[in-house]
């Protein structure tokens, strides 16, 4: 950047010397029948006047705060360069203020300076910030409280007191048995099945007495 700078600088320097150089003037005097001609002249500083001799005799311009050319022979110039505004009176060096003259300066224009551009700065833009919708919230229907119905309460069931029975007695199965009478003798095979069936037919007996017993003590 600064390198940049300094040869921008650089740069409007040199286009103003060549543009003060470009615009300095030179203005030409006459030397002729020991008069300059013209005998006034106005100049911009920066400027120079040139004095050339016309004449047969030697002559020379001096003036006073600035300088004094050299003699000059016929056919010679000499110049002289004005820096500062104001009135400039001179003679000749040689025959004094027989020969007199001036030089009006005026000031010079100042120069406007080069504007350097100046960059602008990029405007970088600034996002907008994203706004959430709003969310409306849901309104959740409150539900009337119901009547409860009453629970009827249980009545106490009347507790009646258990009556105990007496444990009666079983009677136990009677078994008749009946007398053996006195019978004609049955073939073998036929006296055989009926003594299987009168013992089947006590068994079960007995064993049905038995299921009375103990049906008896559970009860109790």
């Amino acid at each position: 950047m600064k390198a940049a700078r300094f040869a921008v600088a650089a740069c409007a320097l040199l286009f103003l010397a060549m543009a003060s150089s470009a615009s300095a003037a030179v203005r030409p005097v006459d030397i002729v029948g020991f008069k300059f001609e013209p005998q006034s002249v106005t100049i911009t500083a920066g400027d120079t006047v040139t004095w050339t001799n016309r004449d047969a005799a030697a002559h020379s311009a001096r003036v006073n705060g600035v300088g004094s050319t050299s003699v000059l022979t016929q056919g010679q110039s000499g110049s002289l360069t004005f820096t500062s505004a104001g009135p400039f009176p001179y003679d000749c060096g040689i025959h004094g203020a027989a020969m007199a003259g001036t030089v009006m300066v005026r000031a010079a224009a100042t120069p406007q300076p080069t504007p350097v551009p100046t960059t602008r700065p990029t405007i970088v833009p600034t996002p907008r910030p994203t706004v959430a919708p709003t969310v409306a919230p849901t309104i959740v229907a409150t539900p009337f409280p119901t009547t409860a119905t009453p629970t009827a309460s249980p009545s106490p069931a009347p507790t009646t007191p258990a009556t105990t029975a007496p444990p009666s007695a079983t009677p136990l199965p009677s078994v008749a048995v009946a007398a053996p009478t006195e019978q004609a003798p049955a073939p073998v095979a036929r006296d055989t099945g009926d003594t299987a069936l009168f013992l089947a037919g006590v068994a079960i007996l007995a064993l049905l007495a038995a299921g009375a017993l103990t049906l008896a003590r559970i009860k109790r």
